[in-house]
């Protein structure tokens, strides 16, 4: 097939997807329900994973087609905020788990078909009440019994209690993986996967007790703490991959360490982790649009001209389009890991570092334009039937779920900093740096270089490498945030490189990459001089810069929110609607 029909069929798959998610998500049981509980909303939840199920058929296939996966999150994100909190543990941690660290396995077909059915649903559970998700410290124990050739789930203490996972839900079957210690003949051979049909239609798996927790206002979930006393486990319910094996002599081998053990039977994370923040993303788009529609129609006094359209208006104007440029960086970005995600390949720690800064980048940017929208929006902006409260508690939820964020940026800077490859998405394109751009880059590897040599230096007295590391961690997290900047903005060079030079695209792809510039230096205009890369004027002007990148950009937003290519149920929501905010409220009242 020549490489000319490639993007074609690619752009005709995306299409077919579009379509799909447009008639599942066009189901009664996705529309906004106002009037029920947290509880209520979190059992609904299980009632569209049902939808879900019927309507795109195999979670198999489903969860081993990752740009059908990333949309389903997309869309949920926007339309079903308590559907897209249980989709990660379903479909990434529970369903590839298995399909994934079980390949070749036949003894596991049975699980497969609860999950691939929807018969049940997965969950995952790490945390703990004492540790979190500091895997190394989990106190969970699997002790293997080498005469009944299998294992006894223990929770030892109560800092061991699996703290959080949505399992509550009485009446709805969980098959869940379980992250345990496990023990061999007495010796700690660190924490692995098993999986526990934990509650069935006939209720809790002997062994297992489950106390719900109590209700959250963020959002809705049926989080629970569990314990688990001597709760019998067959030798197929572990999940070791390649990364351990016990003989039939009730020998342990691996040829590994702990802790690439770990790392090798838990590398969906890193999936979740895209999928969630790009989530995030989507909900950030929708409430731009939305934060939009309504500040286009609602009018304010101002001097001389009696009224004006809130979106005349400077402060309002600036908010909204620097917000939009920064979700379009954002997106393009999400976009390139979801494609590298989508090809695989050998890189897997290449595509493990990239999550790592992916995520806490783009999810943090979606909560605070997202924030910024509420603002803007005023008492409006309060109400969950506008759904912009909602997707702020949806990108709360993300900025902790699957590894949080600083933590996140933390690891990944350490890694940066020992001189890990970092794949980006100016390799292998003629795409090349502006001027002021490279300035983002410039910032990553200055950072990076005094890290190391801080790192490197001999340590004083009383002084221990954790010592020297919390004193740097600050400067780690800005790293880890500097380098996810860089990452963007490259997302958005290659996208205007891509457009034709005279072409309204390009306009707009030239007015969003000005705005996304101006707004980054002067947001860390204070750094840029005190390094010598920003003069004093320079930084004077920037107000100036921005004001007027915001004005080249204003006439393209329309294009831009059309390249969304958002959900139509978005405009039930009130201040979205098409007839107008004043008459969507008013019909209410009659």
């Amino acid at each position: 097939m020549s490489e000319s029909h490639v993007p074609a069929m690619a752009e005709s798959k995306a299409r077919e997807r579009e379509s799909r998610f447009a008639r599942l998500f066009s189901s009664e049981v996705f529309r906004p329900r106002e009037h029920q509980t947290l509880g209520e909303r979190a059992r609904h939840a299980y009632r569209q994973l049902q939808e879900v199920h019927r309507g795109l058929g195999s979670a198999k296939a489903i969860a081993q087609d990752l740009p059908s996966l990333f949309a389903l999150f997309e869309w949920s994100a926007m339309l079903a905020p308590e559907l897209f909190l249980v989709l990660s543990g379903h479909f990434n941690l529970t369903l590839n788990a298995l399909l994934n660290l079980g390949r070749g396995r036949t003894d596991l077909e049975d699980y497969l078909r609860e999950l691939d059915s929807g018969d049940a649903v997965g969950v995952f559970l790490l945390t703990e009440l004492g540790y979190g998700s500091t895997v190394f410290s989990l106190e969970t124990e699997a002790v293997y019994d080498h005469g009944r050739r299998g294992f006894w789930l223990n929770t030892p203490s109560d800092a061991a209690l699996k703290f959080m996972p949505n399992v509550a839900a009485e009446g709805v079957p969980k098959l869940v993986v379980i992250a345990a210690r496990l023990k061999v003949a007495g010796e700690d051979q660190g924490v692995f996967p098993f999986i526990l049909r934990l509650r069935g239609e006939d209720g809790l798996h002997e062994g297992v007790r489950v106390v719900p927790q109590p209700e959250r206002p963020l959002y809705a979930m049926d989080n629970a703490m569990i314990g688990f006393d001597r709760v019998w486990l067959s030798f197929r319910d572990w999940l070791p991959g390649d990364a351990g094996s016990i003989s039939e002599q009730g020998v342990f081998h691996s040829d590994y360490g702990k802790r690439e053990r770990f790392r090798r039977t838990i590398e969906m994370l890193q999936t979740g982790r895209v999928a969630l923040a790009c989530g995030a993303v989507a909900s950030a788009r929708a409430s731009l649009s939305i934060a939009l529609s309504y500040a286009r129609q609602r009018r304010v006094a101002v001097p001389d001209r009696g009224t004006a359209a809130m979106l005349d208006c400077w402060n309002v104007q600036h908010d909204l389009v620097v917000g939009l440029a920064r979700i379009h960086a954002c997106s393009l970005f999400g976009r390139f890991v979801q494609d590298l995600f989508s090809q695989g390949g050998e890189e897997r720690e290449g595509l493990s570092l990239l999550a790592m800064l992916l995520k806490p980048y783009i999810s943090r940017s979606a909560f605070d334009v997202i924030q910024t929208c509420r603002e803007r929006c005023g008492a409006q902006g309060m109400f969950g039937v506008n759904r912009i409260p909602e997707y702020l508690g949806e990108c709360q939820a993300v900025m902790t779920a699957e590894g949080e964020n600083q933590v996140l940026q933390l690891t990944a800077a350490r890694r940066l900093v020992m001189g890990e490859r970092l794949l980006t998405p100016l390799e292998g394109t003629d795409a090349a740096r502006t001027e002021g751009s490279s300035l983002f880059a410039e910032r990553a590897r200055r950072l990076r270089k005094r890290i190391a040599q801080g790192l490197e230096a001999p340590l004083g007295p009383g002084e221990d490498r954790f010592a020297r590391w919390n004193a740097w961690s600050t400067q780690a997290i800005s790293l880890a945030g500097a380098q996810g900047e860089a990452l963007a903005l490259e997302c958005l060079q290659v996208s205007l490189r891509a457009q034709a030079p005279s072409s309204e695209d390009f306009r707009a792809a030239s007015a969003v990459l000005r705005v996304f510039v101006a707004d980054g230096l002067r947001r860390d205009a204070g750094w840029f001089q005190s390094e010598g890369l920003l003069g004093a004027e320079e930084a004077r002007r920037l107000d100036v810069e921005l004001r007027e990148a915001c004005g080249e950009l204003l006439p393209h937003l329309p294009r831009l929110e059309e390249s969304f290519a958002l959900p139509e149920a978005l405009r039930e929501a009130p201040i979205a609607a098409p007839e107008g905010y004043v008459e969507a409220w008013a019909r209410r009242f009659r």
